[in-house]
């Protein structure tokens, strides 16, 4: 069996991206079925982890945590720090060393591969009154004090500690996400959401340029989330998808038909063909379906008549 290329947390891949699973558990199928998924991840040479304190209410780290006890491979284990309803839980730095000291239990560990921060992209992390209104996005144009921001200050405190070997920001908005990485420096890799996938390829225009000049590595996620259909209330969000959305939506389904391919492999691997991403993760909740997402993975880019006309209905995007 061929062996999967292994993640890097410097720098992008040198021959294109190393797959990942992501610790949603979308759909969760029980604590049992979610540590088998893990295991036959491990077992096809899946070999970087990321999960949150976020994801199942903190229990996708307890699976991490029980999936890796007793195992002889040594993937990247990468967590969040994540928000909460209540400011003190996530706007002192010492309220982050707590949620970090029950991150590191349920994930029996003592430090992980790569701290970040959950959702960069959101207004609360950068200022005390923005708490108060959650999941809304900051002003790319604002002036803020990103890096004297208690959660980039705890990042580099536990980073000095030990406690992570790596740090990094997460987030579901390109253009966002890119603002906050250009404006701090010592950043290891960046997890961008839903804006690199065969609807949306924001993601080449406004952060992998950044990353590429921080020496940042880039994963991405969320590539399967709109190829079957639209999710509701995501259209008002304006960065997932555009107006022109059912258009290309439409569009893709009939090439998909052509090509004979199941949406996901070709998703999978549109995505996979950027040697400038060197992560992409993928959820599964049974062993069945990371096996093919394993297996999509490994027939390599589409061919490059297909992969050019997935690329026009991504680049439709308005």
């Amino acid at each position: 069996m061929a062996t999967l290329p292994h993640p890097s947390l410097g720098s992008a891949g040198a021959s294109g991206p190393a797959l990942g699973l992501g610790g949603g558990f979308v759909g969760f199928a029980g604590f049992d079925r979610a540590i088998a998924t893990v295991h036959r991840a491990l077992e096809l040479g899946v070999r970087y982890l990321d999960t949150s304190v976020m994801y199942l209410d903190g229990a996708s780290q307890a699976i991490f945590g029980a999936a890796l006890a007793g195992r002889s491979e040594q993937p990247v284990v990468a967590t969040k720090i994540g928000y909460f309803k209540e400011a003190r839980h996530y706007r002192s730095v010492e309220a982050m060393h707590v949620q970090l000291r029950e991150n590191l239990r349920l994930l029996r560990r003592d430090s992980v591969d790569l701290l970040q921060m959950h959702e960069a992209d959101w207004a609360q992390w950068w200022n005390d009154g923005l708490a108060l209104e959650p999941r809304r996005l900051f002003d790319p144009e604002g002036d803020f004090d990103f890096s004297g921001a208690p959660v980039i200050q705890f990042l580099r405190e536990a980073q000095a500690r030990g406690l992570c070997r790596r740090i990094g920001i997460t987030g579901n908005n390109a253009r966002h996400v890119a603002r906050v990485l250009h404006e701090l420096d010592g950043i290891d890799a960046v997890l961008l959401a839903y804006n690199y996938h065969p609807l949306n390829v924001t993601a080449r225009e406004h952060l992998l340029p950044v990353a590429a000049a921080k020496g940042a590595a880039v994963a991405v996620a969320g590539v399967f989330t709109f190829v079957n259909s639209l999710p509701a209330g995501w259209r008002t969000e304006g960065t997932y998808f555009g107006k022109n959305a059912d258009r290309q939506l439409a569009a893709l389904k009939q090439l998909q038909q052509a090509s004979g391919l199941p949406m996901a492999e070709l998703a999978l691997r549109f995505v996979a063909a950027d040697p400038a991403i060197a992560t992409l993760l993928v959820g599964a909740r049974e062993p069945a379906e990371i096996e093919q997402n394993a297996a999509s993975f490994r027939r390599g880019p589409l061919p490059v008549d297909l992969h050019a006309a997935v690329d026009a209905i991504a680049r439709d995007f308005v």
